[in-house]
């Protein structure tokens, strides 16, 4: 059964899909990279926070080979800290 927009399943609206924007990505050996989500000029890959700390900048991917993607994300932050003391 589908919820209603008005159901008690979807108050203030918490089933609804978060908005996704156009973001820069990079493509490398089949991996892709996105921007952090504090600061979308980090690139950071899968697992980073809990499996690995590795960041990168958009001239770095180039440098190596990436491919620039663009794709729908959720927002990303602008200047935000992003570092190994703060993932």
């Amino acid at each position: 059964m589908k919820s209603s927009p008005l159901s008690p399943s979807n108050l203030l609206g918490q089933n609804a899909p978060a908005e996704q924007f156009e973001a820069l990505t990079f493509v490398l050996k089949g991996i892709t990279y996105v921007p952090h989500y504090r600061n979308r000029k980090v690139f950071v890959g899968p697992g980073y926070g809990r499996h690995n700390l590795t960041r990168y900048t958009q001239e770095q991917l180039l440098v190596k080979g990436a491919k620039p993607v663009t794709q729908m994300l959720w927002h990303r932050g602008g200047e935000g800290v992003v570092n190994d003391r703060n993932p």
